[in-house]
């Protein structure tokens, strides 16, 4: 019995090893993924500005240019959005680690 309580427990920390390092995989998946997804929306937003922008010889409609414009907009202001995001959860990321850096390190008299 004693064999089979030792294995295990040998069995579950190892679970508990595994999952941990999957949480921490997933993690750092998702920070890579939301700054691919702020840096896609720059991109995107920088191409519609350039074509929006760009000497075209085609004469667009008033209907079309208005609606080139106001996809324009909502693309830049999306962009903007997911910018001011990642920055502001970028800044909470470095206080956090900022003040357990400041509550672990020794203080000195």
């Amino acid at each position: 019995m004693s064999q089979n309580k030792e294995k295990r427990e040998e069995l579950e920390s190892q679970a508990a090893e595994i999952q941990e390092k999957l949480t921490e995989t997933v993690t750092e998946y998702k920070k890579i993924g939301n700054q691919m997804l702020v840096a896609g929306g720059i991109v995107a937003g920088a191409y519609l500005l350039y074509s929006t922008f760009s000497g075209s010889k085609k004469k667009g409609s008033i209907v079309g240019d208005a609606i080139k414009s106001y996809a324009l907009a909502l693309a830049l202001s999306y962009a903007k959005d997911l910018l001011v995001d990642y920055l502001a959860s970028l800044e909470q990321e470095t206080e956090a680690e900022v003040s357990s850096v400041e509550e672990s390190s020794p203080e000195k008299a």
